[in-house]
């Protein structure tokens, strides 16, 4: 019987997250062919197509959509085992992110990691808010990013600013296109006044599913500014919902001056946003 690579399914989680491969190889620390091979590989494995191109992005097909949601819960499995039987490995450091992070943060992330401790291996995984603040309170991860309130040892690094996207010509009246709850970005769209009296056309999972539904036309959505570089996304004047606090957890096994500087680094980051 044929089966699917833990590392497959890592690459798929995030290229739905970070809704391409470039940027989820560069969050992953792989070559932008591993991860295209990564797919190809769950594509040959069941024998059915996971994502297509519609001109310079790509959108997950009704399996591929389907396979996403299975790989959150099958990667989490996994982790959850290995952590509780093995422990993680000792020189890892475990930097439990929000999959709305964009490039720079990540990138900022692992620069400060690589350089003041280059014999530690950094792995990421990718989770929405709920489950990063199970690896707060559950102490199993080094450092944690995401919006919001993330539990005890909070460091507010920035506000991230937030825009309206759509496709082109769509209706002024179009309704919304959110991430299923719990999510912060999805109470800070229906809290808006933009967005309190529109109704929920479709709830997503990931932001590759948000991503092609908003392109397609169906409905209109809030992301954090820095998308309007996306391909087939217009930012859509009205008022802007306000800005997502990005924070930070980390724990003790993190060096003060590490955890200092890594701060310094990612409220730079923010502000260039």
């Amino acid at each position: 019987m044929s089966s699917m690579e833990i590392a497959e399914l890592r690459s798929l989680i995030a290229v739905a997250a970070f809704a391409g491969v470039g940027r989820a190889a560069s969050a992953l620390h792989l070559s932008q062919p591993t991860v295209s091979a990564h797919l190809r590989r769950l594509e040959g494995t069941l024998g059915l197509p996971l994502v297509e191109r519609r001109g310079r992005s790509i959108a997950f097909t009704v399996a591929g959509e389907s396979l996403v949601r299975d790989a959150h819960r099958i990667v989490a499995l996994h982790d959850e085992a290995l952590d509780r039987i093995v422990g993680t490995p000792g020189d890892d450091i475990v930097v439990a992110s929000t999959d709305m992070a964009n490039a720079s943060v990540l990138q900022t992330v692992t620069r400060v990691l690589s350089v003041r401790h280059p014999e530690r291996r950094v792995r990421f995984r990718f989770h929405r808010t709920d489950s990063l603040r199970r690896f707060v309170r559950a102490h199993t991860a080094d450092i944690v990013l995401g919006y919001g309130d993330l539990g005890p040892g909070r460091i507010d690094i920035g506000p991230v600013p937030l825009a309206w996207f759509g496709a082109a010509g769509v209706a002024s009246d179009a309704g919304l296109v959110v991430f299923s709850p719990p999510c912060t970005l999805r109470d800070a769209i229906l809290a808006a006044p933009a967005g309190e009296r529109r109704t929920v056309v479709r709830e997503c999972l990931d932001l590759s599913s948000v991503l092609a539904t908003v392109r397609s036309g169906a409905g209109i959505t809030a992301l954090p500014a820095f998308h309007r570089t996306e391909s087939q996304l217009r930012e859509l004047d009205l008022p802007a919902p306000p800005p997502l606090p990005l924070t930070m957890v980390a724990s003790e096994r993190i060096p003060a001056d590490t955890r200092n500087a890594l701060v310094e680094e990612l409220r730079r980051a923010v502000a260039g946003v």
